[in-house]
């Protein structure tokens, strides 16, 4: 009954501030999210760099966590996640403070709360609390977090390997019991501390002193709350899966049915992700606010709370002029950064939310004439993560796709890319050898697919070697800077000098070397920072080998059912195919979702 009492009264205190407690929470988000993702994927990147690797991997794990600039970035990051952790937490407590009380509180006079609570206890040195607020923060957002991590790659690769060691599995239940150790005794030091103004240990004694004899209905309150978010996201997701998987078989192409849903499942899960994690900070903190009141004896804590909660409770110096100057501001700033995140792409993208990446060879080959804008949007249109493509030179310096040494395959003649201007080269046909349909096809130029693809999937970029003495490999490096398509492509030869040649040009292209057979370490050449080589050539002990040296393994051309379960099986990073789509149902095929389409096309037909 006291349970169910104060769920009663959680939704009480929720409405008085409710629509502007969401308004708090998604405007922080989307405004401080980007920023955040931004930085820390510039911070991760530096750090994997200057510690030598690009594929961070167990056996190199202790050697990179372990490097000066390593630590230095880690702890640059984590105070970067703390601040922002702390500013919504305390503005979330200044909120239901107000709410308490029964007064109004805007969501800016939120932000601005939280800020000035987070600066009260840096100049506090209340330092640990931060940290028990990061420690609260993982034990409230441990499934989210769990999901969160079954879609990264790394995380996939490195976790059953750490599990496999007795010291991993040691490490893992201490972080555990470590987090609930902390986390149940100081449930309201973030009220003693932020609120009542008191020292850290002061803060401490005073969530003691509330717990005492009531830590059963506290935990009860809480564990209800958040199994209530967690049942209503459940059935959210299913709901929406459901519709998905009906929009599929009525409108989709049969052949595409199956991955749709697959991908719509990922992408529908990502998105409730950040709003489940709205609903279980306001949610719980509110749950927090109802028993922090009504647990203290003496005048319900009103006395207690040295801060002012309401619309004055901000920063004092902050007039409405100069918080619509800081909301433009940081606006800017977000949209800039969402902006510069598509234009240019961002390392903790897709690619390292796959778990094996699918690429279309020479563009959706099977589909349209290869290395032609038809065959780059059909690889779109089948959710290729790449298409891989060939860059060749013109007479007069202009890069063009093509693979062949000769244009014998689809015109009959001999000449050769090399030997004609761009003019000459828009007279060819690159289409109707493949079918009428694409009769009058062109070849097209690098900076035109380039633009095409632009936040619609990446390019690997195999440079076709032209000799020695060419500046191939230069040229292909200034188009892709100039295009700033550095984070969505990476740069394929069967040249090493050539991938030596963009390392020295720009160390920041991720560089695949090509090869037909596997023998030797060459893959630990500092120029390299993936192999791509036939799938025949691939095995379990070589992938290993190639990801101990924090490098990743490509393989081509994979088109059949049996080699691509064996490519999953062993551990590759990217599959390169002529049929994307059974690629993607090999890679994501569940029988559940298969199951689902069966029993919607029988119930809809």
């Amino acid at each position: 009954m006291k349970i169910r009492r104060r769920m009663g009264e959680t939704k009480q205190i929720v409405q008085v501030n409710g629509g502007n407690i969401l308004l708090f929470e998604l405007a922080f988000r989307l405004l401080t999210l980007p920023l955040l993702l931004q930085a820390v994927a510039a911070l991760f990147r530096l750090s994997v760099r200057a510690s030598g690797y690009s594929y961070v991997t167990v056996s190199n794990l202790v050697s990179y966590l372990l490097r000066p600039v390593t630590i230095a970035i880690l702890v640059l990051m984590a105070a970067i996640l703390l601040v922002g952790v702390s500013i919504e937490a305390a503005g979330l407590l200044a909120a239901y403070q107000a709410a308490a009380l029964s007064r109004k509180m805007s969501a800016f006079s939120m932000f601005a709360a939280g800020i000035r609570l987070t600066v009260s206890e840096i100049r506090k040195r209340n330092l640990r609390l931060f940290l028990v607020l990061a420690v609260h923060g993982l034990v409230l957002h441990s499934f989210l977090i769990y999901r969160m991590l079954c879609h990264v790659k790394a995380v996939k690769f490195i976790l059953p390997a750490l599990l496999a060691e007795n010291w991993g599995r040691l490490l893992l239940v201490g972080v555990i019991v470590g987090a609930v150790v902390i986390s149940l005794p100081t449930i309201f030091i973030c009220f003693g501390c932020m609120l009542e103004q008191r020292s850290f240990r002061g803060g401490f004694l005073r969530s003691r002193e509330l717990l005492r004899g009531n830590r059963v209905q506290v935990v009860g309150t809480l564990v209800l709350c958040n199994l209530a978010v967690t049942a209503v996201t459940v059935v959210l997701y299913l709901i929406a899966v459901v519709i998905v998987a009906v929009f599929a078989v009525w409108f989709a192409d049969r052949r595409l049915e199956l991955i749709l849903v697959l991908e719509a499942r990922d992408r529908i899960e990502m998105v409730l992700m950040p709003l489940m994690s709205i609903a279980l900070m306001s949610v719980n903190y509110g749950a927090l606010t109802v028993l922090y009141v009504q647990l203290d004896r003496k005048r319900q804590n009103k006395e207690r709370w040295k801060f002012e909660a309401g619309e004055h409770a901000g920063l004092p110096w902050m007039s409405r002029r100069n918080r619509m100057a800081a909301l433009a501001l940081l606006t800017a700033l977000s949209a800039g950064a969402m902006y510069d995140a598509f234009y240019r792409g961002n390392v903790l993208a897709a690619d390292q939310l796959r778990e094996v990446q699918l690429t279309a060879h020479r563009g959706a080959s099977t589909s349209a004439p290869e290395n032609t804008m038809p065959a780059m949007e059909a690889a779109v249109d089948q959710m290729a993560d790449f298409a891989e493509l060939d860059v060749q030179e013109t007479r007069d310096g202009v890069l063009v796709l093509f693979h062949d040494s000769t244009l014998e395959r689809i015109d009959g003649t001999r000449r050769t890319i090399r030997s004609l201007s761009w003019d000459e080269l828009q007279q060819v046909d690159a289409g109707g050898w493949y079918s009428e349909q694409y009769s009058g096809t062109r070849i097209p130029k690098l900076e035109d697919v380039i633009e095409y693809v632009r936040g619609r999937m990446m390019l690997n970029i195999e440079i076709k070697y032209a000799g020695a003495s060419s500046d191939l490999p230069e040229k292909v490096v200034d188009c892709i800077r100039e295009n700033d398509f550095v984070e969505q492509c990476v740069v394929t030869s069967t040249s090493l000098s050539y991938l030596k040649r963009v390392k020295a040009a720009d160390s920041d292209i991720y560089t695949g070397y090509i090869l037909s057979a596997a023998y030797g370490s060459y893959y630990e050449d500092d120029a390299i920072d993936f192999i791509s080589l036939i799938s025949s050539s691939a095995n379990r002990k070589l992938v290993e080998r190639v990801h101990a040296c924090g490098k990743e393994v490509h393989v081509w051309t994979v088109n059949k059912k049996s080699e691509l379960e064996r490519m999953k099986m062993i551990g590759v990073d990217n599959i390169i195919t002529d049929r994307p789509i059974l690629a993607r149902e090999v890679i994501l095929g569940e029988e559940n979702a298969e199951n689902l389409l069966a029993r919607l096309r029988a119930l809809l037909r």
